[in-house]
């Protein structure tokens, strides 16, 4: 089969374009044949190996496992980290949900409960992740700040529920944030900041009587922490397959390079260039 390795460290020049052998389904996984693939992937079983229970040849599943990754024709995945996707949500849609839809999710529903009249600052507002974040929460009633580096993006966020977009490229972030929300004043008492993903690095330190005076709280989530059980992942997945399905959320804003492009793929993420979900095509 294709996939792309690494074999050394390095630039995106490292990334590989090889031929590889199959690999075998080791006990209580599954052989996937990979139709979509991000971090996370979905496809179809292909093959299973002893032990595993719960699912079927043919069924159209999709998963969020680092073991080998799926950046490959087909990959080996522990049958307790697949989700059994419906007939009517895409191999692309559900690979978007393993980790953007369900970020969403945890985000909005359990980390912190977002209600009518709760400000929501969105990062990255028209990307995969923000996207979704911005519609779960306006769903919820609450007032969605997104930021975005162009305005083509600004028009995407809007268009997913922000109600006010700032331009970090040419607008003052710091001041725009405490214009819109008066800064940490925007938290209640016994208020939650909560500040997800590491892609932009670690935040610089924060004085703790800010977080004391009013008994705030502050959360850095992470996403394995919250579908820690079966049970856990397929309730969070379904209920962002229900949303799509009912028409509550658009997940359909994807960029599709094939699995030897994966190259040009990291080059327009590296360049800020995608608007929605980036993924390839084994």
């Amino acid at each position: 089969m294709k996939a792309i390795k690494i074999n050394e460290t390095g630039g995106l020049s490292q990334l590989k374009y090889e031929d590889v052998p199959i690999p075998e389904p080791q006990h209580s996984e599954v052989l996937i044949k990979n139709h979509t693939s991000g971090v996370e992937g979905a496809g179809v079983v292909e093959k299973l190996g002893p032990g595993a229970v719960g699912v079927t040849v043919d069924d159209r599943v999709a998963y969020f496992h680092l073991g080998s990754g799926s950046f490959a024709e087909y990959s080996t995945v522990p049958v307790d980290k697949l989700v059994k996707v419906p007939s009517n949500i895409s191999f692309e849609q559900a690979a978007t949900t393993m980790i953007q839809g369900i970020t969403a999710h945890y985000l909005v529903h359990t980390v912190y409960l977002v209600e009518p009249g709760t400000k929501v600052l969105v990062h990255a507002a028209a990307g995969g992740t923000g996207s979704l974040i911005c519609q779960v929460a306006k769903n919820a009633g609450g007032y969605v700040i997104g930021t975005t580096s162009t305005k083509e993006k600004a028009t995407k966020a809007k268009a997913c529920g922000a109600d006010e977009v700032i331009l970090y490229s040419n607008q003052d972030f710091v001041q725009e944030v405490n214009r819109i929300t008066e800064g940490f004043k925007c938290l209640a008492t016994r208020g939650t900041m909560v500040l997800f993903g590491g892609a932009s690095g670690y935040p610089e330190s924060l004085e703790l009587n800010l977080v004391s005076s009013g008994s705030h709280s502050l959360i850095l989530p992470k996403l394995f922490d919250y579908i820690a059980t079966p049970e856990e992942l397929s309730w969070r997945a379904n209920d962002v397959f229900d949303w799509i399905t009912q028409g509550k959320i658009k997940m359909d804003n994807f960029t599709v390079f094939t699995l030897s492009e994966a190259k040009k793929a990291f080059e327009m993420l590296e360049g800020k260039k995608t608007i929605g979900k980036l993924l390839l095509k084994p």
